[in-house]
């Protein structure tokens, strides 16, 4: 019994320790075993931004061993900024981390601060299969601060766009002429920036026109990747429709965009010119389906109201007006002609003439015209000659000049004449004979109670 009673406290004991849960397998890791992967953020090019720049931040990811699968990273948001993930061919990183290599790839995003101050990009998750096995890894990244200098708009830009390049083109069908009522003329604006991605494109403005009718379509955005799979930059594109409902002549205004270099931080200006173009009357050609049999009275109707039928209908209605007429055309060309030829030789306009020889040199000219302002001031009651003049509304001094005059004309001159005061002289002399003649004209009425 007392053999048996040792071994029964070994079997209970062995029997109680069965019952106990095993403990948890683990492997243990050297300290020196790095991390399945590892993710940085940084800026590219580095430096404080200005309001509506456009700068790249980087994401790059590195493993020792191998991606099964391309990583995935979120859409992240970040207020008072645009921040979005492009979708350029990722970049492949291969590096030599504590003497082992490591390889990896990169991605970018596109960032645009919309206001100054200190702009934090929170951390996100950044998930990845690794390995063989393919085990996803989910690693965070670090907060990314930048600082965002304050941008100052010139006048008449109310939307920031800074790049390195910016180029406008223009593209307007039908690039011929010959339109007409009922056509229509598209307008296409490119604009392509270096530099600033497609978002923060300004959209194009495409003003009304009075007597057309404006279409415009939804613009098409896509931003540019290099050959090396790289951002480039954006491209906008524009485009609006013009339906003429009449006829004229049209201008569409030029397009001009200001933007800010990048490299040298001054506005530029990138436009393109207006457009004009001429609209008729009437169907441009023969429709590219015409009904059969068409009669001779449609095609007379469509003839009349084309530009030629129009033209050339008015100049026969006009030629027929001018032979129906002819006489009273003659008649009045005739009236005309005359009324013309007294108004080239009234006496105001041969007076002028006179006072325009104020400061004549020669005696002669003076004498020409002075003695043909005589004659026309004759036909309308005025003295017939010079010496008359003198007599009649003269003073001494026009006498004198007058004289002084003759004289240097036929050799004897005694003193010096000058043009400005026989002028002036002859002025006064008319003055007295005009206010004579208002003096002296006929009453309009009979006298009253004539005896």
């Amino acid at each position: 019994m007392k053999a048996w009673l040792p071994m029964a406290c070994l079997l209970l004991a062995g029997w109680a320790h069965a019952q106990q849960p095993a403990p948890a397998a683990t492997v243990a890791t050297p300290p020196s075993t790095p991390p399945p992967l590892q993710v940085r953020v940084h800026q590219e090019p580095p430096g404080a931004l200005v309001e509506g720049e456009t700068a790249t931040i980087k994401v790059d990811m590195l493993t020792p061993d191998f991606f099964k699968e391309a990583p995935v990273l979120p859409e992240v948001h970040v207020d008072g900024a645009y921040l979005s993930l492009t979708d350029e061919t990722p970049g492949h990183l291969v590096e030599t981390v504590n003497g082992a290599t490591w390889s990896g790839v990169s991605r970018t995003y596109l960032l645009t601060p919309l206001v100054s101050g200190a702009l934090e990009i929170p951390a996100f998750d950044v998930t990845a299969k690794v390995g063989a096995q393919g085990s996803p890894v989910t690693v965070q990244t670090t907060p990314l601060t930048l600082q965002v200098q304050p941008l100052a708009l010139p006048a008449g830009v109310t939307q920031a766009l800074i790049a390195s390049a910016v180029t406008l083109t223009q593209t307007v069908t039908p690039e011929s002429g010959g339109l007409h009522v009922g056509d229509g003329v598209t307008r296409r604006i490119e604009i392509t920036a270096e530099g600033a991605p497609a978002m923060m494109l300004p959209p194009t403005e495409f003003k009304p026109v009075k007597g057309l009718a404006l279409y415009a379509t939804p613009p098409v955005t896509r931003d540019m990747v290099g050959k090396q799979g790289g951002f480039v930059g954006g491209s906008r594109v524009d485009s609006a429709s013009y339906v003429i409902q009449r006829r004229g002549h049209y201008s569409l205004p030029p397009v001009t965009v200001r933007w800010m270099d990048s490299r040298t931080r001054t506005w530029r200006e990138s436009n393109v010119p207006g457009v004009s173009f001429h609209a008729w009357w009437g169907a441009p050609s023969r429709p590219r389906f015409a009904l059969p049999q068409q009669g001779v009275m449609p095609r007379l109707i469509e003839w009349c109201s084309s530009d030629v039928g129009i033209a050339t209908l008015g100049m026969l209605a006009l030629g027929g007006l001018m032979w129906r007429f002819s006489d009273r055309l003659r008649r009045g060309l005739a009236w005309w002609r005359a009324w013309r030829e007294r108004r080239r030789h009234a006496e105001p306009v041969m007076f002028a003439a006179l006072k325009r020889q104020r400061h004549a040199t020669s005696p002669a000219a003076l004498a020409e015209a002075v003695d043909a302002w005589v004659r026309r001031a004759a036909e309308d009651g005025g003295p017939p000659t010079m010496q008359d003049w003198c007599v009649a509304y003269g003073d001494d001094a026009l006498r004198g000049d007058w004289s002084a005059l003759q004289d240097t004309l036929y050799g004897q001159a005694s003193a010096a004449w000058s043009a400005t005061a026989i002028v002036e002289g002859v002025s006064r002399a008319r003055g007295h004979w005009r206010r004579q003649r208002r003096g002296h004209r006929a009453p309009a009425l009979p006298p009253l109670n004539p005896a």
